[in-house]
């Protein structure tokens, strides 16, 4: 912060608005509670309120599911004795303040008690809310494995993005994004585990080698009342997963039916296979390939003029 911008703290959202008074702000709540804030806070080109955490309203897609008790009563203890250190984003939808993200600090906030918490307001679309608050999550590493994965899936959705688009977007590199997406192909059981931070990602990857559902939860459930390392648990799936089936050699093919083939695709413009039963070529196939009802009728025609 090289500029902070001075004055107009605690007279509302309207204040702190260059160039327009509080009566040109019809959205703003007329619930928001509004006190003295650090200039601080307020960088330049920001609108900062203090807000009731009480009145605030939820992110109605907040891709964070799972809010541990205990680092939640943490959070909460620090922010009675310090207050909370950096505002939360919200936006105005319907003269209320919505929640974009800052989800834990409004909760602990909430649970110790304190009157107003710093908020910044910005104007941000419907589209644009699951993006949002995902990337600002994923910033702060605040998300478990299955909340990215699922978040990513619905970014990909809703937006039509690749998996390489999706990983650009939220700063990740592709194959980040590629192994975390992998992981909603594990069980329901073994992902709410993950979920409630029973297992860990690297637990949960190294289940994915196992061939079935079955045997991931199974599996699972051994990490959680054994206390097995991520290695121990990788070593069971080595044993555990199938080989991978050998490739049959393929044999080689004889030469004068490779030079037939040759000369056939050359004469007919499309590619064309010779199969013999025995080596004495006296029965067999040839597949003439084509690719559309135009392609069929040029080979026809060219087959016909061989007569």
């Amino acid at each position: 912060m090289s500029k902070f911008k001075k004055g107009g703290l605690g007279r509302g959202l309207g204040a702190l608005i260059p160039g327009k008074s509080q009566s040109e702000e019809p959205s703003t709540p007329t619930h928001a509670v509004v006190a003295p804030i650090s200039t601080e806070m307020v960088e330049l080109g920001d609108r900062v309120l203090a807000l009731d955490p009480r009145e605030i309203k939820p992110n109605p897609r907040q891709p964070r599911t799972a809010f541990a008790e205990e680092p939640l009563r943490e959070l909460a203890d620090s922010i009675a004795r310090d207050g909370v250190m950096e505002p939360i984003i919200v936006r105005v939808v319907g003269g209320e303040y919505q929640l974009v993200s800052g989800e834990r600090r409004v909760r602990a906030s909430v649970l110790a008690g304190v009157a107003s918490v710093p908020a910044i307001v910005r104007d941000i679309a419907d589209g644009d809310m699951l993006k949002f608050g995902l990337i600002e999550n994923i910033q702060r590493e605040d998300l478990n494995a299955i909340e990215l994965a699922r978040g990513y899936e619905l970014l990909m959705r809703e937006f039509g993005w690749t998996q390489e688009k999706c990983a650009e977007e939220v700063g990740k590199k592709r194959a980040t994004v590629t192994n975390t997406l992998r992981l909603l192909n594990l069980p329901p059981d073994v992902q709410d585990a993950v979920v409630q931070g029973a297992i860990t990602m690297g637990h949960a990857r190294a289940l994915l080698a196992l061939p079935s559902a079955k045997e991931q939860s199974a599996v699972c459930r051994a990490i959680v009342d054994q206390g097995l390392s991520v290695r121990q648990v990788e070593r069971m799936t080595s044993a555990a997963a199938p080989a991978p089936k050998k490739a049959k050699p393929t044999a080689a093919k004889d030469p004068n039916i490779a030079a037939i083939e040759e000369e056939l695709r050359r004469a007919l413009g499309t590619r064309v296979s010779v199969a013999t039963s025995g080596s004495d070529f006296k029965k067999g196939k040839i597949v003439i390939e084509y690719y559309s009802l135009d392609d069929f009728d040029r080979i026809l025609d060219a087959l016909r003029q061989r007569r």
